[in-house]
């Protein structure tokens, strides 16, 4: 399959986001999405649907490192060196060529860069919130999410049908965009691990993902104002692939 072609989780047929590409559940490969893996570990036998071995009784949110993108970065890092050399030679070694443009490189790797995911440090993922407070409005004040600093924008996780996504024991995930990142880490510091009154599973935080932005991977200006992706490099240990 592609990397340009959407996924769909093997069990429900939902579309899988960002954060349902990441979970690793089984070192057979399988891969499920965010919301069957939960039920299968709160309401069925815990076992892999393809292999039958016990997934591990905790989050396997794991990532792959894209040894294509640090290649493509080093190469990068080595262009932006040698234009810096080349500012400090003399009139003598102007003769010698001009290093590529790294918009050329860009786009050069733009499939690599395309599939890849990259760690959003001022975005916030939460797996377990009651169905109850499955309010974007709510959520956003100060009692809840709005606590921890400025909130950019709040999403509940939905369906490709717009549904709120619900968990088997009546919960839900939201993904929370702050200003800073040091906001998002006071939100994750705080919330993750936390057992809500009534409740007798934690919650469960992390930083979310997103990726590069296509127009800016073709070397063409983003048009939408309220675009989240990427519009730059990131930095290399935030740079992950799907296996």
């Amino acid at each position: 399959m592609s990397d340009r072609e959407e996924r769909n989780c093997p069990l429900c047929e939902e579309e899988m986001d960002l954060t349902d590409q990441q979970l690793k559940p089984c070192r057979c490969g399988y891969e499920i999405c965010v919301w069957c893996w939960h039920h299968i570990m709160d309401d069925t036998d815990g076992l892999c649907p393809a292999c039958r071995s016990p997934y591990d009784d905790k989050e396997k949110i794991v990532w792959t490192a894209a040894s294509k993108c640090e290649r493509l970065l080093s190469e990068l890092n080595m262009e932006k060196k040698l234009k810096n050399q080349k500012k400090t030679k003399s009139k003598s070694s102007d003769h010698q060529s001009e290093p590529p443009d790294p918009g050329s490189w860009i786009r050069h790797f733009s499939d690599e860069l395309s599939s890849v995911r990259v760690i959003q440090r001022n975005l916030v993922y939460i797996v377990g919130l009651p169905l109850n407070l499955a309010d974007e409005d709510l959520l956003q004040n100060e009692e809840y999410f709005g606590q921890y600093g400025k909130v950019l924008k709040l999403s509940l996780s939905r369906t490709a049908a717009g549904i709120i996504q619900q968990f088997p024991n009546e919960t839900c995930s939201v993904y929370i965009t702050y200003s800073k990142e040091d906001e998002a880490i006071r939100c994750i510091q705080d919330l993750h691990g936390f057992v809500l009154e009534g409740r007798r599973r934690p919650l469960r935080a992390c930083f979310g993902t997103t990726k590069y932005c296509n127009a800016w991977l073709r070397n063409l200006p983003c048009i939408n104002p309220d675009c989240l992706y990427l519009h730059q490099l990131a930095s290399q240990e935030d740079i992950f692939t799907k296996r």
